[in-house]
């Protein structure tokens, strides 16, 4: 075998070696397209959120609980955005600020609460 012959046949299977990498990672990203990234007809963990409030007895008022798919994300047993300790008056004053951190979080925005926000809520410890 001459040296020409030999120089024909390493290009060939190089070239053949690197077809056949390209055609597997064109195979793979297809493959990872069609299965493995999100598409806007599946649905993602995030989509299938359980946000759940749940008021409780705290010192001499109330407080609330955000509980997302049956674990416990948020522990609240004093007015939010208010300085020092300060209670919930009544039970529906919790749920009513509850239920608004748990709108938010299933809006995918972050679960704060301001003290404008409190006072359209009406609780009355944020008009102090």
């Amino acid at each position: 075998m001459g040296e020409k012959e030999s120089f024909f046949r390493s290009t060939n299977k190089y070239r053949l070696i690197t077809c056949s990498g390209a055609i597997l990672l064109i195979v793979l990203l297809i493959v990872y397209m069609h299965t493995l990234a999100p598409s806007p007809n599946r649905s993602t963990a995030q989509d299938s959120l359980t946000v759940q409030v749940i008021t409780m007895r705290v010192d001499s008022g109330w407080g609330y609980q955000i509980w997302i798919n049956q674990h416990p994300f948020i522990y609240q047993n004093q007015i939010p955005a208010i300085p020092g300790h300060h209670v919930f008056h009544s039970r529906a004053e919790a749920m009513r600020v509850g239920s608004c951190v748990a709108s938010k979080i299933l809006r995918h925005e972050s679960p704060t609460i301001t003290v404008a926000e409190l006072q359209q809520l009406g609780i009355a410890e944020a008009n102090r």
